[in-house]
């Protein structure tokens, strides 16, 4: 009986170790699965899913889970292609729109230049001439939009004196400033200098003062700031009506804080955003007290 006791405990013994033996491989796996997962994530990353022990159903799953990456990778790949092909498509319509338009709006201006026209038939002209320069606004920003999204060109980056292009690009607001008695608020100190692609600092510049002319009710203010860790760009302006806006969307396309407004597409801040992040900036939008403001942080 003693030996027939000792014998099952022995059995017992050893099925407990081979369990704990199981268990213990297969918490390792779990977690090697898990950091492989992980790896995965980078597109980069191309090693197939491996088991460190051999296992049947561990196996089966990690040629599972390889075969949905494969998939998976090869749809990203797919969607990349489509998006480049769509992007050209509409980047050469785009370009095709132009020509016509621009055609187009020099004849309506010799039009309006040759003083020939009835009082009516010059108020048509008129809207026109507004609709036609609105189109070539729309095709010239799907023309940038689209370059910007598809672009592979390498930033040919610089030291740019920020002080400088700045305040050029505020000297040439000044028209729209004086004719809508704008109370303008700007700070910009002398020497401030940022690495940043000249190309890309103009057009985000451009965008941000195109949507502060678009918006602007009473006030439009521009501060530039250095400290130690960074520097920080915030355009701001007052809105007619802020009830509305939806301040999480203002980066999205299309998205326009005033559907009213016959101006704008709604694709200037998205553009902003685009080059920002080309750059390694970031980017975000505040709204109080009817006070819009866009800051850039390099």
């Amino acid at each position: 009986m003693k030996i027939l006791l000792g014998t099952i405990c022995v059995c017992l013994l050893v099925i407990l170790c081979v369990l704990l033996w199981k268990y213990i491989s297969l918490k390792r796996n779990i977690r090697h699965f898990s950091q492989e997962l992980d790896k995965l994530k980078s597109t980069d990353y191309r090693q197939p899913m491996k088991v460190t022990d051999f296992d049947k159903d561990l196996d089966e799953l990690a040629v599972k889970v390889n075969e949905h990456t494969d998939i998976q990778r090869q749809l990203g790949v797919e969607y990349e292609q489509r998006k480049q092909q769509l992007g050209t498509v509409i980047s050469g319509i785009s370009h095709d729109f132009r020509t016509p338009l621009t055609a187009s709006l020099g004849y309506l201006q010799m039009i309006e230049k040759s003083g020939e026209l009835s009082e009516k038939n010059a108020e048509y002209l008129t809207v026109a001439m507004q609709k036609n320069k609105y189109l070539k606004e729309l095709s010239d920003e799907f023309f940038e939009v689209t370059k910007t999204e598809n672009s592979n060109e390498n930033l040919s980056l610089e030291d740019i004196n920020l002080s400088n292009v700045l305040t050029e690009a505020l000297l040439e607001q000044h028209g729209w400033i004086s004719e809508r008695n704008i109370t303008a608020n700007f700070d910009v100190p002398d020497g401030i200098i940022v690495q940043a692609d000249m190309h890309c600092l103009s057009r985000i510049l451009s965008n941000l003062m195109s949507n502060a002319q678009k918006y602007t009710a009473d006030s439009f203010g521009v501060s530039l700031k250095r400290d130690d860790k960074r520097i920080t760009l915030s355009v701001s302006n007052t809105l007619a009506d802020s009830s509305n806006v939806d301040i999480s969307r203002v980066f999205e396309p299309f998205y326009r804080m005033d559907s009213r407004t016959a101006c704008g597409s709604g694709l200037g801040l998205y553009v902003v955003k685009l080059l920002c992040d080309r750059l390694g900036w970031s980017v975000k939008a505040d709204l109080n007290d009817n006070v819009f403001t866009v800051s850039i942080f390099t």
